[in-house]
């Protein structure tokens, strides 16, 4: 493969006329098995590739993704008798085997460029996906804590809460103003008090008169 895209990199590129709706074709051919058709818009914006290497085909398309296939060679001239057979869901291989065959290009050339990334994408989300396969059963044991949503209903703690000391965390739904040991504090402290002013004001009258 990588013999046949050393061949598609230095092959000259035909390019076709527009056709009806403005799209044209480049056309990339290596004697040695591979082909890249390429097919841009107006502007010059890469909407459809088809990379060939020895008889495994690859199909890009924008807003598509990738496909893959397999190309079947009727007659003796491959470019006019070969047979396209689309694999019913993308063979993972054939993707990795293409991005590997071009992996290597350092070239300049805009349409090659375009299908080596496509494929350097691929090749990393399979690889992302198959991580991510692999530690998949993983997530499953997350599940448990769900039932650590129960202690949230505010029943459970408006039924214990009087029969126990109260938390320190509820504390602040407890207002400290209406503690009976401190009303009761509070109320000695104002008798003794005014016990206290009324022998002063007797005392001072008592000293009063007797002055006078």
């Amino acid at each position: 493969m990588k013999a046949a895209v050393l061949a598609l990199y230095e092959a000259r590129p035909v390019e076709g006329p527009p056709g009806d709706d403005g799209q044209r074709s480049v056309w990339h051919l290596s004697p040695q098995g591979a082909e890249l058709l390429s097919f841009v818009d107006r502007e010059g914006r890469v909407q459809r590739q088809e990379l060939t290497l020895l008889g495994e085909h690859c199909v890009w398309m924008s807003g598509v993704g990738l496909r893959t296939g397999r190309v079947e060679q009727v007659g003796a001239v491959r470019t006019e008798a070969s047979v396209v057979h689309p694999d019913a869901q993308p063979v993972p291989a054939r993707m990795l085997r293409a991005a590997l065959a071009l992996e290597d290009y350092q070239g300049e050339d805009r349409y090659i460029l375009h299908i080596q990334r496509v494929l350097a994408l691929a090749r990393q989300g399979l690889v992302l996906a198959g991580g991510a396969a692999s530690v998949a059963p993983a997530p499953a044991a997350p599940a448990a804590p769900a039932p650590v949503a129960t202690p949230q209903a505010p029943t459970p703690v408006a039924e214990t809460s009087p029969s126990m000391p109260t938390p320190a965390s509820i504390n602040p739904v407890i207002d400290p103003g209406i503690d009976p040991v401190m009303l009761r504090r509070q109320k000695t402290e104002g008798l003794t008090m005014l016990i206290v002013l009324g022998l002063g004001l007797v005392l001072g009258v008592a000293m009063l008169f007797w002055l006078l």
